[in-house]
């Protein structure tokens, strides 16, 4: 009993000193793991330029950040975030009686609201756009960025355009017929995906690159090039039917009731109250046309009252402020203005 009394006693730390000292290592470890990630790195970057604050926040605290950072503060945001209209359950397999129970058991003690002093920030996100080039020794990225749709609020028009934009292929040995397949086909070494990062009231369309430095330069050319034809509508008929068909598996695998459908299912309904529904976006996408394809580049560039013509769908994607990080070989890794991209 002496031994365990004078171990306790001799202890200098209290518990929440204890707490911030086992985090902050864990910390300090993912953000080296960060540092030798280009893309996850471009991606911050991306998100900082086009959002700044709320989403422009990096996804792991930064050296300039953590100083910000503290066991209190962690507790803080834990009280005012987890309240019941910041919590959504879903189950799979269990029979809502069963759900019901067990969600009174562990929930019951939940506050409907929050009296922390740190409130949550509810500002609506800003689309801003711009550049920034990040040196690195790691590997070389580029995160070509235009704004699009937050959860909710995704049309089958741009689910169609991510589809058609593409990436690697699906089939071995094959470049595929995606846009950006061609484009990575072009530049031997690069990697080539088109992603929607869709958000609670913003969303950021991406086009993501990575390899050798001149593989990226030329990849990101070819890939400009790409999002032209889409918006001058010289797309074969044949390669937008696929791109519907890749949409629909794409939603239909992704929103399966396992791992990620459970979260797209919790997320969906905590942004719009509404879960996704399967035959709704299958009918959706296949009413889908070359011309909506156009329009909804368009429409991340121009306000939603505005009646659009045909020369504004060709050009108001490639002509509105876009976001490009660029993380390498600076001395090769292109400007946004050498794209053709004005930011």
């Amino acid at each position: 009993m002496r031994l365990i009394a004078s171990c306790l006693t001799s202890r200098s730390h209290s518990p929440a000193h204890e707490l911030h000292e086992a985090v902050e290592p864990v910390i300090r470890l993912k953000q080296g793991k960060l540092a030798g990630d280009t893309l996850a790195v471009a991606l911050d970057s991306a998100h900082a330029v086009a959002f700044h604050s709320g989403l422009g926040q990096p996804l792991y605290p930064t050296t300039s950040t953590t100083g910000y950072l503290s066991e209190h503060s962690a507790a803080a945001f834990a009280e005012a975030a987890y309240v019941k209209n910041n919590i959504a359950v879903v189950a799979d397999g269990a029979s809502q009686q069963t759900l019901s129970r067990w969600v009174e058991i562990f929930f019951k003690g939940v506050p409907t609201t929050s009296d922390s002093e740190l409130p949550l920030s509810l500002a609506e996100s800003k689309y801003y756009g711009g550049e920034q080039r990040t040196a690195s020794s790691h590997g070389n990225a580029i995160i070509i960025g235009f704004p699009s749709a937050a959860l909710g609020s995704v049309s089958p028009e741009l689910s169609v355009l991510v589809a058609l934009l593409g990436g690697a292929s699906s089939i071995k040995w094959s470049p595929g017929f995606s846009l950006l397949a061609k484009a990575a086909a072009a530049a031997p070494g690069s990697h080539v995906a088109a992603v929607n990062l869709a958000y609670g009231d913003a969303g950021l369309l991406t086009i993501q690159i990575t390899g050798g430095s001149g593989s990226v330069r030329k990849a990101a050319e070819e890939s400009v090039k790409a999002l032209k034809s889409v918006v001058e509508g010289t797309v074969a008929k044949e390669d937008l039917t696929k791109a519907i068909a890749k949409a629909k598996f794409d939603a239909l695998t992704a929103n399966e009731l396992t791992g990620a459908g459970l979260i797209s299912a919790g997320t969906s309904i905590l942004n719009s109250a509404k879960p996704f529904q399967v035959a709704e976006a299958v009918r959706s996408l296949e009413a889908v046309t070359a011309d909506k394809v156009k329009a909804v580049s368009s429409r991340s560039a121009l306000p939603d009252s505005a009646p659009l013509t045909s020369v504004q769908a060709a050009k108001a994607l490639l002509d509105g402020k876009a976001t490009v990080a660029a993380v390498g070989d600076l001395h090769v890794l292109p400007y946004a203005e050498e794209l053709g991209l004005k930011v």
